[in-house]
Order: C-alpha cells, then sequence, then structure tokens
C-alpha cells in the first residue's frame, strides 16, 4: 500500500467516525484539540495527524486503534447523536433523579 493510499485511508476512517458520532469538524476539533484546518486536511487524506492528535483522537474521542489503522471495519460507534445528547443530560442530574429516571425507563423497556 502506497503513503497516499494510506492516509487516504486514515483520513476516512476519521471522518467515518466523527460523522456517524453526528459531530462537525468545529465539534469535533473542540474535542480533540486541533484547529479545523488541519483536521480537514487529515480527514482528505492530504497529511498523517501527528503522534498527539493520534492519541487525543482515540483518548479524547474514543476511537478504536484497530478500526482507526485498518484492523477492522467495526468503527465501534454504538450510539447515536441522540444518545450522546442525553447522556449529557443525564450526566448533570443529581443522584436522586438519576435514580427515579432509572425506574422510569426499566418500566417503559
Amino acid at each position: 500500500m502506497n503513503i497516499q493510499k494510506i492516509r487516504k485511508e486514515l483520513g476516512s476512517r476519521i471522518k467515518t467516525f466523527r460523522t456517524k458520532r453526528g459531530y462537525t469538524q468545529e465539534q469535533f476539533c473542540e474535542i480533540i484539540n486541533l484547529d479545523q484546518s488541519n483536521l480537514s486536511n487529515i480527514e482528505n487524506g492530504k497529511t498523517f495527524p501527528d503522534i498527539v492528535t493520534l492519541y487525543s483522537i482515540i483518548t479524547n474521542a474514543g476511537i478504536e486503534p484497530d478500526y482507526l489503522f485498518g484492523y477492522t471495519d467495526d468503527d465501534g460507534v454504538k450510539f447515536t447523536p441522540l444518545d450522546y445528547e442525553i447522556f449529557d443530560l443525564i450526566v448533570k442530574l443529581p443522584k436522586d433523579t438519576k435514580m427515579k429516571l432509572k425506574n422510569i425507563v426499566e418500566l417503559l423497556k
């Protein structure tokens, strides 16, 4: 596999992961601490991410290294953007409210 193909594949995997999670480039850049022009260049296969950026993508964004490097086609996305929005709201609730919500959800399922 040539270097250009590797860059394009890596960028494509990052973009697919980002879009399946429902993030804009701007939102994703905030998560991984990168400016938008650099992310655009990575996603378009123009440049490789440096090691710090790779580490941030893996740890801060939660992308699976096996998917990122092409060892699997499963990108690990198990939740929709709505799921993440709900999670963000739940995290901010007090513990007693979370327990009540848990009981309600158990009744609904």
